[in-house]
């Protein structure tokens, strides 16, 4: 079975070439709203690339998660059947609980960051 044919608004008109790094290709924005609990859970996995040395945004966690999302319908559907039963309290990753997690509504722009304040960690 073949992907679907879905437009990619312009994409084509763009002339990306093929070897350009994602982080450096045109961007489109898509404007969304997460449930607050599953918008901690990307604050945590920012930090938790951050306590491993790696400079990160939310923006780019999101884009990994989608670059690493299955191929099949098949795979797809089943996590997003997974998300739909899923609790509020799923969404902590190992350490933290619901409770850690900051619920309250974020400003908007950029999240601040430690590592923007000082040098990053000397690489081990």
């Amino acid at each position: 079975m073949s992907p679907p044919d879905v437009s990619l608004d312009g994409w084509q008109d763009a002339q990306i070439p093929p070897e350009t790094p994602l982080p450096f290709c045109p961007e489109r924005s898509v404007g969304l709203s997460l449930p607050l609990p599953i918008s901690a859970r990307l604050d945590l996995l920012v930090a938790l690339a951050e306590q491993a040395g790696e400079r990160t945004s939310r923006k780019e966690v999101v884009a990994a998660c989608i670059l690493g999302a299955p191929d099949g319908a098949e795979e797809l559907v089943r996590w997003l059947r997974v998300y739909r039963r899923s609790p509020a309290d799923s969404v902590y990753t190992s350490g933290s609980r619901l409770e850690d997690l900051e619920l309250r509504p974020a400003r908007p722009g950029p999240r601040t960051r430690p590592w923007r304040h000082r040098p990053p960690p000397a690489p081990a």
